[in-house]
């Protein structure tokens, strides 16, 4: 297989071209190779036998290239080689089948989806997060698998993943993996400043874990630029709705407009995302940027927690597939807590991640379907766990996992069953997602900015951006 990045900044401007030839042109498909007719022998009238080479060339598949378009994230394009490998193994129709991987930055992947499919280009797969299904599935820019799945093939998927690959109760896009972001910590830094984390899911509240950023937040030159800071609240360097979006629905009890963030239609985002509980949980999320109490930096810095910028970081558990990677004999020490709450409202960790799609693209749908249901498959998925390290979706892997029964792995499944909540979930999750990443990165970064304007406007820039899916759940 190949990989191709593509260049961040030209990818939006260039998307049709970018993902026509990216990944080197099109492929010459040769013909399917026939199953030859056999030979009579006049005088004896028996059948010739064919020779072993010509038995194994018979078997084996076209050779076909597919295209699949993913994230940059080093972690996983190791478990891709190896699941492309596993998965052109399992079959002989599939020996000869190439797999062309282009990836683009986190932020890019969502709308480079959506617009390439729209202008034609010619991918035939790809990953795509579990609250966009529903929004590619509305747009016609992925095709069904409902009929290519048993419903025992369906039940070993947890809840959480049918529903988030699902749109008007359709299964269309089978999960990898599923989440729940828990806060890490590096214990050197927690000890150096008297700080005992408590290693469940309950954990501190938001009054508590501040005093404790605060703490490890560490400025030796007195310079206003601390060498470590105490909190990164979400992975990379993206600001969007799976952690950042935490914090305001947390603001709520359950069962509240605010816990809620969404009205029932999907499209309706004044009176839930902009009540006063949530207006303050964005001040908060402000105030961790600028001002006295600032414990994260106002531009994010890429992996800042196994490099050592961070003492505590939001995130899920893939966190410990990255450590042991940088660091395959230790060295890195570190603890899991639970994430932080309201103490008068909710706590909650978002729940779904990946899924794999087929586009409608795709001239060679046979092959892609078969790959995409290898890659969420038992085999596929195990091969992606033992890389990324992230909680499985589907059962008869998680249930064989003993990690998931000890600390710290065990205060991600738990939380998983206990406080996890999908994500809101619309055909409108893709323009919601980027006007949430705006407001984010204004309140994150803008100066004299007036956060209740802010969220206001952003709350009516979703109804107007979202308008053009009224009814589609009635």
């Amino acid at each position: 297989m190949k990989h191709k990045k593509t260049l961040a900044a030209v990818v939006m401007l260039l998307i049709l071209a970018l993902l026509i030839v990216a990944c080197g042109g099109n492929s010459n498909s040769n013909e399917p190779t026939a199953e030859p007719e056999s030979t009579t022998d006049n005088s004896a009238n028996a059948e010739e036998e064919a020779t072993p080479e010509e038995e194994e060339a018979m078997e084996e598949g076209e050779a076909i290239t597919l295209k699949f378009f993913t994230i940059d994230d080093a972690d996983q394009l190791i478990a891709l080689d190896g699941m492309i490998e596993a998965w052109r193994q399992s079959d002989p129709k599939w020996a000869n089948v190439s797999v062309e991987i282009d990836y683009v930055p986190f932020a890019q992947l969502f709308p480079a989806i959506e617009t390439s499919v729209a202008a034609g280009a010619d991918f035939d797969a790809f990953l795509a997060d579990g609250p966009d299904i529903k929004h590619y599935a509305f747009n016609n820019a992925i095709i069904p698998l409902e009929e290519f799945y048993t419903a025992e093939e369906l039940a070993e998927y947890v809840p959480q993943s049918i529903e988030e690959g699902s749109y008007l109760g359709t299964f269309y896009a089978p999960a990898i993996m599923q989440s729940c972001s828990m806060m890490f910590y590096n214990t050197d830094m927690t000890d150096a400043a008297g700080l005992q984390p408590p290693a469940e899911v309950t954990g501190w509240d938001f009054t508590e874990a501040w005093d404790a950023w605060e703490k490890t937040t560490v400025d030796e030159t007195g310079d206003g630029s601390p060498e470590v800071w105490g909190l990164r609240w979400g992975q990379g360097t993206w600001q969007g709705d799976y952690e950042q979006g935490i914090m305001r629905r947390s603001a709520g009890v359950r069962g509240s407009d605010t816990f809620a963030g969404m009205g029932p239609d999907g499209i309706t985002f004044v009176g839930y995302l902009d009540t006063p509980e949530a207006i303050a949980a964005y001040q908060m999320y402000r105030d961790w940027h600028v001002g006295d109490r600032a414990v994260t930096p106002i531009e994010p810095i890429p992996q800042p927690f196994v490099n050592g910028n961070h003492a505590f970081m939001v995130s899920p558990d893939n966190r410990i597939g990255e450590i042991n990677r940088l660091y395959p004999d230790g060295g890195f020490n570190y603890g899991v807590t639970g994430i932080p709450y309201f103490a008068d409202g909710a706590q909650l960790c978002h729940t779904g991640s990946w899924h794999f799609g087929v586009s409608p693209n795709s001239e060679n749908k046979e092959a892609a379907i078969s790959m995409v249901k290898f890659f969420a498959g038992a085999e596929g998925s195990k091969i992606w766990y033992d890389a990324v390290n992230q909680l499985p979706a589907r059962y008869d892997l998680l249930n064989t996992l003993p990690e998931y029964n000890e600390y710290p792995q065990q205060l991600f499944a738990v939380g998983l069953q206990e406080i996890g909540e999908p994500r809101i979930q619309t055909p409108c999750y893709t323009e919601y997602q980027q006007i949430h990443a705006e407001l984010l990165q204004n309140l994150s970064q803008g100066e004299d900015v007036d956060v209740e304007q802010l969220v206001k406007t952003a709350a009516q820039n979703m109804e107007s951006a979202c308008a053009k899916y009224a009814g589609w759940n009635e």
